[in-house]
């Protein structure tokens, strides 16, 4: 997700923040929802990787791909081959909010 994802967008925000504007519509908001999209594809999978504040992370990384499935589904249109990825994505961040990182991870370690 990180560099198939976040790093492009990271490195060239505006054309995410003009992607959002022509798909949403979202006027003013589209800055601020493409640097959200961009901190979970990048930040918060990072936190995912080390096991750090898992289940946020996990939850707000859901959510960001529910949105980009929902929109692949019914404002693109597009057939199911196109959007699988985000819908593979969506399950293992769900999985990771219900579940949790594991005894291995930085969350187990601060708790002890």
């Amino acid at each position: 997700m990180i560099l198939g994802h976040g790093i492009p967008k990271l490195l060239d925000p505006q054309s995410h923040i003009n992607f959002i504007e022509i798909l949403f519509h979202t006027g003013p908001l589209s800055a601020p929802l493409a640097y959200l999209s961009i901190s979970a594809e990048t930040l918060f999978q990072m936190l995912i990787a080390v096991g750090l504040f898992t289940r946020i992370s996990a939850l707000i990384s859901a959510v960001n791909m529910l949105v980009a499935l929902l929109s692949l589904m019914f404002i693109r249109w597009e057939p199911f081959p196109i959007y699988e990825k985000a819908l593979l994505y969506f399950s293992v961040y769900l999985s990771l909010v219900f579940a949790g990182a594991g005894k291995y991870s930085l969350d187990a370690y601060i708790r002890g």
